[in-house]
């Protein structure tokens, strides 16, 4: 049996775990395999590993990012932080509609992680992305505090409002035991 704690009901499989209930495994495979797509500027940290591939039974990891791509250490040192369970893997954003593709059609169940507003913007441009979890973004120069952890500048909060405009479910979320709270309009 599989359980949820967050109740959303958005897709059948998730209606299933809302209630508690079982399903075959063959209905399990039909579940999105994109599981979650999270804007967050510290990309693989605690909470990320302890709670959220734990929560949604990740088993694949897709970092989009071009420093973090180009840079072997820092690759390594997330790579150590990998259960053995998750398949860990690292593009630059170019690559993004071709990894995500992949990841569309694989059975495993990913978590895409992307560290600012503007690569979110670039994935979105080369791969339309369904929805997009805002969990973490650090206080900095030229940015306002919208939500727990999330900070953001007048231009980051436009870009996240054009990507809702086109069609993205763009959500505040820090962890899957919080509810998942809209984008709060411009002031």
């Amino acid at each position: 049996m599989y359980h949820t704690h967050e109740v959303t009901g958005s897709t059948p499989v998730e209606a299933i775990l809302a209630k508690g209930g079982e399903f075959p495994a063959l209905l399990f495979c039909l579940a999105p395999m994109l599981s979650l797509i999270r804007l967050d500027d510290r990309l693989i940290h605690g909470q990320v590993m302890a709670v959220w591939v734990r929560q949604l039974s990740i088993t694949r990891i897709l970092v989009l990012d071009d420093e973090t791509a180009a840079d072997e250490f820092a690759r390594n040192l997330m790579q150590m932080a990998m259960p053995s369970q998750v398949k860990f893997d690292v593009a630059p954003v170019a690559a993004a509609a071709e990894r995500l593709a992949e990841l569309q059609h694989s059975p495993a169940r990913a978590l895409v992680l992307l560290k600012r507003v503007e690569d979110a913007c670039a994935v979105h441009e080369r791969w339309p992305l369904p929805h997009l979890n805002v969990g973490n973004l650090g206080m900095r120069d030229g940015r306002r505090l919208i939500w727990r952890t999330v900070a953001l500048s007048t231009n980051e909060r436009r870009a996240l409002q054009q990507l809702q405009s086109a069609g993205v479910e763009v959500f505040l979320q820090m962890v899957p035991a919080d509810p998942k709270l809209p984008l709060p309009p411009a002031e």
